[in-house]
């Protein structure tokens, strides 16, 4: 299992994309296509993606995702461990830790 990427809400786009990408340097890369304007930036392995939203979503919303080379078995583990399937997506699904943290678990890409 590995950080595939940190997800942060902004109000502004932007300042973000100075920051992460002129102050922090960090490489800025093709991002898939979505409801909101956004940008996403590789940090080692992993990447954080920006994205903008007005009126930022509520901390319950805000998530990290992990990489498995087993989806289906990943799945199964959450489920067996008792933690919920929140929304389930081709290639991914979120779940919760027991402090209510949000969870996405996404297929390795090959």
């Amino acid at each position: 299992m590995r950080l595939a990427h940190v997800n942060v809400r902004v109000d502004r786009l932007e300042p973000a994309v100075r920051f992460y990408g002129g102050v922090l340097g960090l490489e800025r890369i093709p991002r898939a296509e979505a409801e909101n304007r956004g940008a996403w930036f590789r940090l080692g392995t992993a990447e954080i993606h920006v994205a903008e939203d007005p009126a930022p979503q509520p901390p319950s919303k805000r998530h990290f995702a992990v990489e498995v080379d087993d989806l289906p078995a990943a799945r199964k583990a959450v489920l067996d461990g008792g933690a919920p399937l929140e929304k389930e997506e081709p290639g991914r699904f979120w779940t919760r830790d027991p402090a209510g943290n949000r969870i996405e678990i996404v297929q390795a890409r090959v």
